[in-house]
């Protein structure tokens, strides 16, 4: 599996979202909505004998929505964070049908505030776990 490739096909996907902005990585400031793409905890090769499969088993999706403390943040947030529906980061992501990977699955989400250009947003953090072919 190629990290870039799977890297830009979460982007575009997430991008159908309405309204949810995704920045190019490496970018500075954001305006929130926004979902950030993070890189894996780590790689594991040789999932299945002769380089058959890799997996990636948590890859985070950050979504940020605004600042702490704004009630409206909270409302926004739990949109993004419904099993289902036409917000749902979990439901987008696992009804696409991938061409850069062989699956790709929500595994659990957290909630947190996490800093970013030196601003405090709410946020939920999903973590991804992703499999395909190995290289």
């Amino acid at each position: 599996m190629n990290l870039e490739a799977i890297a830009a096909e979460l982007a575009t996907v997430l991008g159908t979202i309405a309204g949810l902005r995704v920045p190019p990585w490496g970018v500075e400031s954001i305006s929130p909505p926004a979902a950030v793409i993070t890189l894996p905890d780590r790689i594991d090769y040789d999932s299945t004998y002769g380089r058959g499969s890799d997996r990636f088993p948590d890859l985070a999706v950050v979504v940020l929505v605004g600042a702490a403390t704004q009630r409206s943040s909270r409302k926004a947030l739990a949109a993004y964070a419904d099993g289902s529906g036409a917000k749902s980061v979990k439901a987008k992501l696992e009804a696409h049908t991938y061409t850069s990977c062989d699956s790709v699955r929500v595994a659990w989400a957290e909630f947190g505030t996490p800093t970013f250009a030196g601003t405090d947003y709410l946020a939920a953090i999903f973590h991804l776990d992703i499999t395909g072919k190995g290289a």
